[in-house]
């Protein structure tokens, strides 16, 4: 959750401060892109790094770094201005290491858990994906307003070294003990060998590529929204606060419901998901109020707020737990990317459109990609049946310890 809110902070601020700061579309698209892109590297090589050398240590890298990096920024805007080329390069540094804690905790994952307990513990962490939306929302306004740039700045490096501070008190040996004794008493069901590569199972590929084209979809929205606040709704930065606190809500109420849905297809569901999302989401071009903004905004995030949950159990049933690490890693990296990507386009849009315009076409085409996903048979892989734990009494008295 320190590790999400650190990002989204970083990410909900600097889009508001584009504006203030005189930043032009094309320059608020290349900050998008250099924030992003690295991701991509430290995705795919961080997700090795966190099988060879463990989930524990990876995310105590990406603690250190980025409150070492997060804090340069902060100091660098003591006068509450932001020089963009040194904005760049920092969040870029800050961007290579981020998929560190993301794989890392999903690996630590199966690692921690019985099979029958994955599913839950996958929304409680989706619940630290999503809360962040809603705290980094309600927090932003009322610290640009009352601590200037500067100090707002400093609260991702604060988070990121709760990051740190956590990853030094996680267990040593990254749970594979428990492990073992999970799988000595006949609670887990062992994930298909497929050689090195875990893309190669079937359905992993499929359900990836249905994040790519669902976050790319939905990247123009961000840097969207805030002039649609700004312009349509004739809010400022506590409004914009609102209306992605609303949103947060909604994903938080919903993403309980990711253990049931996780049963079925998983990727069929994500798929619905995608394209009711966009069309839920469309009607917000019509609206000219704050509440009725953030009302919609609620029910949107209800609707996306089971995806990644159901996403990450899937792919932890179907691949090797050995092969944890690169495949959450590179899929943090596609999606981190995606989304820029998509930000990008979106800015660079509203150099030659309206705001409403951006937010219609980006809530369609998620719609789109949704249903053209559908069409795809690897997207028809059911979830893998899971064991129910063992009541024998050697098996209480194992998995007890």
């Amino acid at each position: 959750m320190l590790s999400s809110s650190a990002d989204v902070f970083l990410v909900f601020a600097l889009l508001w401060l584009a504006e203030p700061q005189g930043w032009s579309g094309a320059q608020t698209a290349l900050l998008i892109l250099a924030t992003r892109l690295p991701l991509l590297v430290g995705g795919v090589v961080g997700g090795r790094a966190v099988d060879r050398f463990g989930p524990r240590a990876m995310i105590l890298v990406d603690g250190v770094v980025r409150t070492a990096v997060l804090g340069v920024l902060a100091l660098s805007a003591r006068d509450g201005s932001l020089e963009l080329r040194l904005v760049i390069l920092l969040t870029a540094l800050a961007g290579i290491t981020q998929p560190l804690s993301y794989a890392g905790a999903r690996t630590l994952v199966v690692r921690y858990e019985p099979p029958h307990l994955r599913a839950r513990a996958n929304a409680l962490l989706a619940l630290g994906d999503q809360l962040p939306l809603v705290l980094a929302a309600a927090f932003l306004g009322a610290a640009l307003t009352a601590f200037g740039v500067s100090a707002t700045m400093a609260v991702p490096a604060a988070l990121m070294l709760g990051v740190a501070a956590i990853a030094v008190l996680l267990p040593r040996g990254d749970g594979q003990d428990h492990r073992a004794r999970a799988d000595s008493a006949g609670t887990a069901s062992p994930a298909p060998k497929t050689g090195s590569s875990p893309w190669r199972v079937p359905g992993v590929k499929a359900l990836v590529a249905l994040s790519v084209a669902y976050y790319a979809a939905y990247g123009p929205f961000e840097p969207a929204l805030p002039s649609f606040v700004r312009d349509d709704l004739g809010g400022e930065a506590d409004a914009y606060g609102v209306v992605w606190t609303a949103f947060g809500i909604g994903a938080l109420a919903t993403v309980v419901l990711a253990p049931r849905l996780s049963r079925w297809r998983p990727g069929v569901v994500n798929a619905v998901g995608a394209a009711v999302w966009g069309l839920v989401t469309l009607p917000l071009v019509l609206l000219d109020s704050v509440p009725a903004a953030a009302a919609l905004m609620l029910v949107s995030g209800a609707v996306w707020g089971p995806y990644a949950a159901i996403e990450a159990t899937a792919l932890q049933q179907w691949t090797p737990p050995e092969r944890h690490g690169r495949l959450f890693g590179t899929q943090r990296a596609l999606l981190a990317t995606a989304a820029p990507l998509g930000a990008a386009v979106g800015a660079l849009a509203l150099n030659v459109t309206e705001p409403a315009v951006v937010l219609a076409v980006s809530a369609l085409a998620c719609t789109a990609a949704g249903l053209v996903t559908l069409t795809r048979p690897g997207i028809q892989r059911r979830a893998a049946p899971v064991a129910p734990p063992s009541r024998s009494r050697s098996a209480e008295r194992d998995l007890s310890t």
